[in-house]
């Protein structure tokens, strides 16, 4: 080796072994940061963030602001060397992120109050969908065994929202209820090591589906360290954090040839929420010109959909169902919809606007899906890409836009290095500023107004992007 070479080695070694330092202390600082916005958060509920702005401020900041830290720092991440050491560096830090939520509450949301209570019915054996939070105390009608539940969760079943309906999730996301309960019952540490596996699971599933496509596996960073992403699935325990588990699962199998077994992911997505199942065209578009290779995973999907869905879709056909309300009135954070859907009830009135803009955003997500299915290859680019166009595309048509909903792309914009999608994990904490508004009597100024900040820098960038390439 000539001594220039033997420079050059060192050289190398040497900015190596300082990278490494450096994630080391960036995993230190985003760890610490986690427990720090644990501590401001502490305390925080539905009183006091409607009572002040001020309440939600450490709130949206703790999100936002070292969101947008982790994207400006995409650049240098990702040029990294992605060593093992390195990847088990980024690992370590973001499970550390995760795991300082067990023993604290969740501050202000309250939606896993409903998962402890239907986990709780189906490890009963008993049938979820059968009566709503408000009648379990009921004394004169409520069944023996239901009442015994109310009993045992009575303080978690008190603080449910929107106790008269039935409950809205399907046969997936209530198995992993009811695995929860049996971890700790009405606790919701329970849920989060429900969650915290699925999102390892994710986290594995996007190093490897990086390495297939030839992209860095530290892209994975900006989904496994996103203060976003931590705070919805694990520190408020939503159960959407299965969902990229289910959907990267599909596109891994799909892409190694296994349709049946991606279609019954598919599936099993579908029965968190039901959206993954728009992407069985998409897995399975370039198998059209076989059609006999489309019979098997097709008839997986359909028992997997009959087990997933079924259940709800029966319940739905009943008075009282979470499902039929939310689909058919729900609204939240999306501007643009409650502009459109104003000026039709002014025509027409409110009934007649949800159907219009409901129809519509079906035709268009089912458009784009077609669209997407019909040109992709079959490739693992193709794929990815078609995915991450279909799960987007969703959440920005549909009518309600909370934050944890975009866990449905965010994975997949780090696994194509979207930087526009990605950002939105970053602008979504203003969502939080809803309850202050809606306390002072404002809830107009953020379903006209506010609830556009949020969609206008990813729109505006999507759509500078797709100027450029024309």
């Amino acid at each position: 080796m000539t001594p220039s070479a033997d420079q050059g080695t060192r050289t190398r070694a040497g900015n190596h072994r300082a990278g490494l330092w450096l994630l080391i202390l960036a995993g230190i600082l985003a760890v610490l940061q986690e427990v720090v916005f644990i501590r401001l958060t502490h305390g925080l509920d539905h009183a006091k963030a409607e009572a002040s702005i001020a309440a939600v401020l450490p709130l949206i900041a703790g999100l936002a602001l070292p969101t947008m830290i982790l994207l400006l720092a995409a650049r240098w991440l990702t040029s990294q060397q992605p060593t093992r050491q390195g990847l088990m560096i980024i690992f370590a830090a973001g499970l550390a992120m995760r795991l300082v939520w067990f023993g604290w509450p969740a501050p202000l949301e309250d939606d896993f109050k409903r998962y402890m209570l239907d986990g709780a019915v189906v490890a009963q054996g008993l049938d979820p969908y059968r009566v709503p939070p408000f009648d379990l105390f009921e004394a004169a009608t409520t069944p023996p065994a239901y009442a015994k539940i109310a009993a045992q969760g009575r303080d978690v079943i008190k603080g449910i929202n929107f106790p008269d309906m039935r409950t809205i999730y399907p046969s997936s996301a209530q198995l992993s209820f009811a695995l929860a309960y049996l971890i700790k019952p009405f606790g919701i540490d329970g849920l989060r090591s429900v969650f915290l596996a699925g999102e390892i699971a994710t986290f594995l599933l996007l190093v490897s589906l990086l390495r297939t496509l030839g992209r860095s596996p530290l892209w994975a960073t900006l989904y496994w360290w996103n203060p976003m992403i931590v705070h919805a699935l694990i520190g408020i325990a939503h159960v959407d954090a299965l969902i990229p588990t289910f959907v990267l699962g599909a596109i891994w199998t799909a892409i190694r040839g296994r349709h049946s077994t991606a279609m019954a992911l598919v599936g099993a997505g579908a029965g968190i929420k039901i959206w993954p199942l728009l992407l069985a065209p998409v897995l399975l578009g370039h198998l059209r010109h076989t059609p006999r290779r489309l019979i098997a995973p097709a008839l997986v999907l359909a028992a997997a959909l009959a087990l997933a869905l079924g259940p709800v879709v029966w319940s739905a056909l009943r008075p009282g169902s979470g499902l039929t309300a939310y689909a058919g009135g729900w609204s939240m954070n999306n501007a643009p919809f409650a502009w459109i859907a104003t000026a039709i009830a002014n025509i027409g009135g409110w009934p007649l606007a949800q159907k219009v803009m409901r129809v519509a955003i079906a035709i268009a997500v089912a458009a784009v899906t077609l669209r997407m299915a019909w040109r992709s290859d079959g490739s693992p680019r193709a794929i990815a890409h078609a995915s991450l166009v279909v799960a987007a595309t969703v959440f920005y048509l549909s009518p309600a836009q909370f934050p944890w909903y975009a866990v449905w792309f965010l994975p997949l914009a780090a696994l194509t290095g979207s930087m526009p999608l990605l950002l939105a994990s970053a602008t979504l904490p203003a969502y939080y500023v809803f309850y202050p508004l809606w306390g002072s009597g404002n809830g107009d100024t953020f379903f006209y107004g506010v609830a556009f900040i949020h969609a206008a820098p990813v729109l505006i960038w999507l759509s500078m992007r797709s100027l450029a390439r024309n």
